[in-house]
């Protein structure tokens, strides 16, 4: 598989990565179907444009729908490999920031008292308060 697109006559095109959704000449694209000997019923996108003016061997827009495809899917996979890596990254990051932020472990007593055990201990108070009266 070639790095560009290239009509049944063989000549180079511009490579245009990916599904094309317009040409460099600002207009938009069509998909159309060839029915030429050498690639009878293979889908492709072309200039609109340059399709209105049975324009050929140009610069306009003119890539195979397989050859797309697989343009994207490289590009999905390039995307998906550097987002892995920047997870991968950001992970390590928060598990030395983590670290660093929790410092040497000292024992500490915690006291963790619910709502429950504050109203019972004021009551306690209040009653051995009353009862030395």
């Amino acid at each position: 598989m070639s790095a560009s697109s290239s009509t049944t006559s063989g000549r180079r095109r511009g490579r245009t990565p990916g599904i094309p959704s317009k040409c460099w000449c600002g207009v938009g694209i069509t998909e159309l179907i060839s029915k030429t000997n050498q690639n009878p019923y293979r889908r492709y996108y072309r200039c609109i444009y340059a399709t209105s003016l049975r324009l050929e061997n140009d610069n306009h827009v003119f890539k195979w729908v397989d050859e797309a495809f697989t343009d994207e899917i490289q590009q999905m996979n390039n995307q998906v490999r550097m987002l892995e890596e920047e997870v991968q990254f950001l992970k390590a990051t928060i598990r030395s920031k983590s670290e660093l932020s929790e410092g040497p472990k000292i024992m500490e007593p915690k006291i963790k008292i619910s709502g429950g055990c504050v109203i019972l201990a004021v009551v306690l108070v209040r009653g051995i308060m009353m009862y030395k009266k």
